[in-house]
């Protein structure tokens, strides 16, 4: 193609055509640059394609993260719903001057453990190492951040730093001067010296509405987590 548009030139010029020539010319370099400037927007286009589509697996991958999130907050929440009952029971013997019971012990175990938050955030951190401009909704990149950077993070501290401070400082004390662990239980060493421990039980009320903070703290998390998820399956619709 090269030699055909020389030959041309080249024909021009002996022909002593220098108007015609120069016209030629400027014709071609157009045409160059038309050329260029194809090739350049296809070259966009193929990348454009190849970030929505990776924009929109990570956000599936969001998504799917979230669910697991929601199950495992929902899981937590009602785990500490049974221990608030436990609580509650544990309370009640001192106040009614209950007698012991073979139950006892389960209900002191429930109160004695506390779950862990286990949230996945391994399609953020993807995101970004990737780059969170990948994500073209601005608002739905904010919605992300936040929840991951701020609600999370919050979530996690309200309901692991006191507890985590508490227990060794206060509650296995306690427990350790009044109970023996038997049989994945707690029973008491003395009953009726037990039941007059205000100071065991003075925690065992704060631990109480430590889990019911807790627990709201979870239920708020869900709310946000399935508001991002909505967000998410709305971007997932309206570009498909």
């Amino acid at each position: 193609m090269i030699q055909f548009f020389r030959k041309i030139r080249q024909k021009l010029l002996s022909e002593g055509k220098t108007g015609k020539y120069f016209k030629y010319a400027i014709g071609e370099i157009i045409l160059v640059v038309i050329g260029i400037l194809i090739a350049l927007q296809i070259n966009n286009w193929n990348e454009n394609k190849k970030l929505n589509k990776r924009e929109l697996s990570l956000l599936s991958e969001l998504k799917t993260n979230l669910e697991i999130n929601i199950s495992n907050l929902k899981s937590d929440i009602q785990t500490q719903i049974k221990s608030i009952k436990s609580f509650d029971y544990i309370l009640s013997l001192p106040n009614n001057n209950l007698p012991f019971n073979d139950s006892i012990p389960n209900y002191l175990a429930n109160i004695d453990y506390a779950s862990d938050v286990i949230l996945v955030s391994s399609a953020f951190q993807t995101l970004k190492s990737s780059g969170l401009e990948l994500i073209r909704s601005d608002s739905l990149r904010i919605e992300i951040v936040n929840l991951f950077e701020v609600d999370y993070p919050k979530l996690m501290q309200e309901t692991r730093r006191i507890e985590d401070q508490l227990w060794p400082a206060v509650v296995m004390p306690l427990f350790q001067k009044h109970l023996r662990n038997h049989k994945n239980g707690w029973v008491p060493n003395d009953y009726h010296n037990w039941l007059k421990d205000k100071e065991f039980f003075n925690m065992v009320s704060f631990r109480k509405n430590l889990r019911n903070s807790s627990t709201n703290y979870k239920k708020k998390a869900v709310e946000q987590t399935t508001n991002v998820i909505y967000l998410i399956e709305k971007e997932l619709t309206s570009r498909k």
